[in-house]
C-alpha cells in the first residue's frame, strides 16, 4: 500500500491543479446508489449533527442520497475498520472527528492508523470547553480549580471518551494545574453534559457544538475553550493559554476519509465536491453558529495537518502519562 503522505500529496497536486474552478475535475462522482457516510462517533453529538448537515448537502449536489450511519463502539474504531475495508468506489466515504489520530496514539494496539485512510478534507476545527453546571458558583478557570482541590471526590472531570482530545485536555489539565481528581468516560458528550444538568457530575470537557445549545440556555457556564484563540461563539471565553495553561493549543476537528487505494481520478472528483460543500452557505453557517469554523482545504492540507499535529499530540500524551484501555 502506498504511504500515507504520498497518497496525499498525489491528491493535493489534484487539488492544486483544480484551484481555479474547484468543481473541475479529471472524472465526475456520480453515484448510481446511495452513498454510505460511516460517521465514527454517536448519534445526537456534536460530531454527528456537522455530519448530516454535510450529507444532506452532498445528497442535493449528488442528486442521490447520502445515508449516515453511526458506528461509534471502541472509540469510533468499528467505524473506522470498516472504513478502512470498503470498496474503494466511491460509495462509501467516512466523516471522522480528532480521535482518529489521537486514540492510536494512546493506544497503539487499536486495530486502525489514520494513515491507513485516503485524506479529503478538513470539515472544520473546534475546540473543547471547559464546563460546569450553571448552579455552581463557580465563574473562572482559577475558581474551578480551587474547589477541585477543596473537594476532589465532588469534581471528577468528564470526557467524551478515552482516547479522545476531551480525555487528554482532561489529563493535562489535571497535571498541569495538580489537580487531586479523576476523570470519568462517557461515550459521547451528550449524556455527559445530562449528568453534569442533573448534578450527577460537577464538571466536563465537551465539544462546543455539543455544549452550545446548554450555554445559549443557562443550563452550563463554559470556562475556557482550547486552541489557540477564542471561537467566536463563546467571544469571552477565554482560552486555556490566556490563564497560564500550555499545551491546549492543537484545535480539535473533524474530516472526510475515503477507503485506501481509491483510484485518485475519483478521489480527486469527491474531494472537489466535499470540499464545495463544506464551504457552501447551508454547511458553513451551521458550522460558525455551532461554534465551530469551516476548513474545506485540500487532501494534501489535511495530511499535512495530520502530521503536524501527531508530533505535538504525541508529546502531550507522554506529559500526561495517559495509559491504553484497562491498562
Amino acid at each position: 500500500m502506498e504511504t500515507f503522505t504520498r497518497r496525499a500529496l498525489t491528491l493535493g497536486a489534484a487539488g492544486i491543479a483544480m484551484a481555479p474552478a474547484i468543481g473541475r475535475t479529471q472524472t465526475e462522482w456520480k453515484p448510481d446508489r446511495p452513498v454510505r457516510m460511516i460517521v465514527p462517533s454517536g448519534a445526537g453529538s456534536g460530531a454527528d449533527v456537522v455530519a448530516r448537515a454535510l450529507a444532506a448537502r452532498l445528497a442535493e449536489m449528488l442528486g442521490q442520497s447520502v445515508v449516515v450511519e453511526n458506528m461509534q463502539q471502541g472509540v469510533g474504531a468499528v467505524g473506522i475498520v470498516a472504513a478502512t475495508r470498503a470498496r474503494p468506489d466511491g460509495q462509501t466515504i467516512m466523516c471522522a472527528i480528532s480521535s482518529i489520530l489521537l486514540a492510536p496514539l494512546v493506544d497503539s494496539s487499536l486495530p486502525y492508523d489514520v494513515r491507513n485512510v485516503m485524506p479529503v478534507s478538513q470539515v472544520h476545527q473546534a475546540a473543547t470547553v471547559l464546563s460546569v453546571p450553571q448552579r455552581l458558583p463557580i465563574r473562572t478557570l482559577a475558581e474551578f480549580i480551587a474547589a477541585s482541590k477543596a473537594q476532589p471526590e465532588r469534581f471528577t472531570i468528564g470526557d467524551y471518551g478515552h482516547g479522545t482530545a476531551s480525555h487528554i485536555h482532561a489529563a493535562l489539565l489535571i497535571k498541569r494545574a495538580g489537580l487531586p481528581t479523576e476523570i470519568i468516560h462517557y461515550p459521547t458528550s451528550p449524556p455527559m453534559i445530562r449528568d453534569m444538568i442533573a448534578d450527577h457530575i460537577r464538571c466536563g470537557i465537551v465539544d462546543s457544538a455539543s455544549g452550545m445549545p446548554f450555554y445559549r440556555d443557562g443550563s452550563l457556564r463554559p470556562l475556557a475553550v482550547s486552541g489557540r484563540k477564542r471561537i467566536p461563539a463563546l467571544p469571552d471565553v477565554p482560552t486555556f493559554g490566556e490563564l497560564g495553561f500550555a499545551g491546549f493549543e492543537p484545535a480539535i476537528w473533524q474530516a472526510v476519509f475515503l477507503p485506501p487505494n481509491t483510484p485518485a481520478p475519483l478521489a480527486a472528483a469527491i474531494e472537489a465536491t466535499v470540499r464545495a460543500a463544506i464551504v457552501s452557505p447551508a454547511v458553513a453557517d451551521l458550522l460558525r453558529n455551532i461554534g465551530f469554523e469551516a476548513v474545506g482545504g485540500s487532501a494534501a492540507d489535511l495530511a499535512a495537518m495530520l502530521e503536524a499535529e501527531r508530533a505535538t499530540w504525541t508529546a502531550v500524551i507522554a506529559e500526561t502519562g495517559i495509559k491504553p484501555r484497562g491498562a
